[in-house]
This record gives structure tokens, C-alpha cells and sequence, in this order.
């Protein structure tokens, strides 16, 4: 006999193995997002290195204006902590775990997309047009040319 109460659901939360991927063309972001703000002293080389790959990472395409601030805020929150860094305090461990999670939610790792179930995909490799067979009853040939192979291996 079955126990009573509500059925469980196949998907919980988009985590169930049903969960679909979302799929991103792996090409890097050029669409608009914001510069880094201008501040008294400059931002560290760091801070700005790690600014210019977050903001062109494949899948920022999918990002809403909220998502771009959330960004900025890990700028200024990674700015502070390479303030302390290079003032040799210790006080880590609080600002590091917080940043790596940000950075966990924004997706900037490969293991921290596939919890996000974000997967990137090559774009699309056109083939070269195959010449018509010459009669109509011959088998159409379904090998591609060897340049077309190493276009696409080499893409």
C-alpha cells in the first residue's frame, strides 16, 4: 500500500535528470556590458584582468541588467580583497568564500556551469555543397571531403 500525501515531482528545482541544458553557442560575448567605474585609485590589474574574461564568457549573452550589477558588485568585492591582499592583512576567508560563491552563480568556471547546466556548443560548421551524382540511380555519397574534415577539426 502506498503511503499518503502528494506524489513527488519529476523535476525539483531543475535539478531532477529530466532538467534540461541550456545551450550556448561557444563564441565570446561582444554584445554591450558595462565598463568598471572609475574609482579614486585604480582598479588592480587583477581585478581588471578577471573583468575583461567575465564579461566576455559565451553565456552572458543570457544576462538581464541585474545579473550584469551582481557582476560589478564581485568587481568591487574582489577589488577590496586584493586591497587587503596587497596591505598584507589576513582577513580572508569570509571575502574568498564569497567571492568564489558570486562567481560560482555567475558561471565563470566549467564545473560551476554544469551546475547551472549551462553547455557550450560550437558554432555550426557549414560543409561545402556536394556536386549532384550524375545519374539518378546511383547511391548518394555520404562521405565528406577530407578539406571539409579538417576545416571542422581544425575550426
Amino acid at each position: 500500500m502506498a503511503l499518503p500525501g502528494r506524489a513527488p515531482k519529476d523535476v525539483r528545482l531543475g535539478r531532477g535528470l529530466s532538467a534540461e541544458w541550456t545551450e550556448v553557442t561557444n563564441t565570446p560575448y561582444a554584445g554591450p556590458s558595462p565598463d568598471l567605474p572609475d574609482l579614486d585609485l585604480p582598479w588592480y590589474r587583477e581585478v581588471e584582468q578577471w573583468w575583461e574574461l567575465t564579461r566576455r564568457m559565451p553565456h552572458c549573452e543570457l544576462w538581464s541588467e541585474m545579473d550584469w550589477q551582481f557582476a560589478l558588485e564581485t568587481a568591487f568585492m574582489k577589488q577590496d580583497w586584493w586591497k587587503n591582499f596587497y596591505s598584507e592583512r589576513t582577513v580572508f576567508a569570509n571575502k574568498s568564500t564569497e567571492i568564489r560563491r558570486r562567481e560560482d552563480q555567475m558561471g565563470t568556471t566549467q564545473e560551476a556551469r554544469r551546475k547551472l547546466r549551462i553547455r557550450y556548443v560550437d558554432p555550426e560548421v557549414v560543409a561545402p555543397a556536394q556536386p549532384e551524382q550524375a545519374a539518378e540511380g546511383e547511391k548518394k555519397a555520404s562521405v565528406t571531403s577530407i578539406a571539409s574534415r579538417r576545416g571542422r577539426l581544425a575550426g
